[in-house]
């Protein structure tokens, strides 16, 4: 009786991940992508928080030279007090700008007052208005804190220069409602033509973005492991004794299997570490969660059961696709300090097929989709990182997604078939690095 070519794949794959879980490399590398997935919101927030304590209260005093006479000093007050300053405001003669005793006024902030500011309103003969804010040469006070506290300013004293006119309420919102433009194309029978406008919204890129990276991410992590251990094993000779009882197609399958598994762990506890890493920075700051601003109303719509279920389907077959390509990399070379230049076709192809997927991110969030995206959602390499985004969030049709899964499907049998007529011959080669051209001729034979 015949027996199949990956007979014994459960045994190399029991193998190979027992022996990589209980490998120090394995743990090091896990606990610091936990601790790391831990810290990194509670991290971030002390630090944005303490930005937001300075720029709130280092400025103490500042003096007001009010060129136009429009400034109203307890207005101004209570609007940085709210805002979170307790700087006391003064006014000045704006007849004193620019003279000696202004002069003086810079001199002392300088030396002696380094968290006082002074401040000037002006209207210059250009007709521009022009609100000046001077600090200490000495870093007291940061340029951030000061945009901050001017942006404050500068808004009230619109809202006071509006005042000053005696406009009504109606006059202001006329004045503040935003001048929308928009251009249709008509026929010549004078029919307007309907233009849909899909493209997608900010949140939903950083959303692509991110699912790009972290399947880029997986994708070379699994590679880089696969051909590590098909080296390792082709080097100490351990592979010449896998191949007395087990077929060349059935180690390698075995191997794929059990790294992808390894490095799922490895991704999916530092994803847990963050999901409880936000719910700790949550507390710490009483605010909002991180993950809810970037979850929105339209994402959580198409968190159903058959688009999560398609996602997965479609990031499985890509990891298959990819790792199989590095196992094949690996065994191309003989020796382990020669598995970066076996790597290279592998590591061309993940970052050919990312860099197409941010390109269609980036193309989606200009201007929609067009022929380039629909490109990238079918073609085999770069489909895997963008696809299961596109699924998420909404922008991939129900024909991109089957026929996109039908082509890895038929791509990844090919890649075995390959794999299969080649791998025997590489798996107990010894010598230079084995090009493409010697792969296709051993295929042929």
């Amino acid at each position: 009786m015949k027996r199949s070519k990956i007979a014994g794949w459960k045994d190399v794959y029991s193998f190979t991940l027992t022996q990589t879980l209980k490998s120090r490399a394995f743990i090091v590398s896990f606990v610091i992508l936990i601790v790391l997935g831990l810290v990194s919101m509670p991290l971030m927030n002390l630090i944005t928080g303490s930005v937001k304590e300075e720029a709130k209260y280092t400025i103490t005093k500042a003096y007001v030279y009010d060129g136009l006479g429009i400034v109203d000093e307890a207005a101004m007050q209570q609007a940085l007090k709210d805002a979170g300053w307790n700087a006391e405001l003064v006014e000045k003669d704006f007849a004193e700008y620019g003279s000696e005793a202004y002069e003086t006024l810079v001199a002392e902030i300088d030396e002696k007052c380094p968290e006082e500011i002074i401040v000037s309103v002006q209207y210059d003969e250009t007709g521009i208005y022009r609100v000046l804010f001077e600090r200490s040469g000495n870093g007291k006070v940061k340029s951030g804190e000061i945009n901050n506290f001017g942006a404050i300013f500068t808004a009230e004293f619109e809202e006071q220069k509006k005042n000053a006119l005696n406009l009504t309420e109606e006059q202001k919102a006329l004045i503040e409602a935003t001048v929308a433009t928009a251009v249709s194309r008509v026929e010549l029978s004078g029919e307007v033509i309907v233009e849909i406008d899909d493209s997608i919204s900010d949140s939903e890129y950083w959303i692509l973005y991110a699912l790009i990276f972290i399947i880029m991410m997986i994708c070379t992590m699994a590679g880089s492991q696969i051909a590590t251990s098909i080296v390792t094993e082709k080097s100490s000779k351990v592979v010449e004794y896998l191949l007395t009882s087990i077929r060349p197609m059935a180690i390698i399958v075995g191997k794929v299997l059990a790294m992808l598994c390894v490095v799922l762990a490895q991704i999916g506890g530092m994803l847990i570490m963050l999901v409880v890493s936000n719910i700790i920075s949550t507390n710490m700051s009483g605010g909002e969660s991180v993950l809810k601003q970037y979850l929105t109303a339209d994402l959580l719509n198409n968190l159903t059961v058959g688009n999560v279920l398609l996602c997965l389907l479609m990031i499985a077959l890509g990891l298959v696709f990819y790792a199989t390509l590095a196992g094949l990399a690996g065994a191309t070379v003989s020796k382990l300090e020669e598995a970066g230049e076996g790597m290279m076709l592998f590591t061309v192809a993940v970052m050919i097929g990312a860099y197409m997927g941010i390109g269609s991110a980036a193309t989606l969030l200009a201007g929609g989709s067009n022929a380039f995206t629909t490109f990238v959602l079918l073609f085999p390499l770069s489909s895997p990182f963008v696809l299961p985004g596109a699924i998420l969030i909404g922008e991939a049709q129900a024909w991109m997604i089957a026929v996109s899964i039908v082509i890895m499907i038929v791509l990844i049998l090919a890649l075995f078939a390959f794999v299969s007529r080649v791998y025997e011959a590489l798996i107990v080669h010894n010598g230079n690095k084995v090009g493409i051209k010697q792969l296709i001729q051993m295929s042929k034979k």
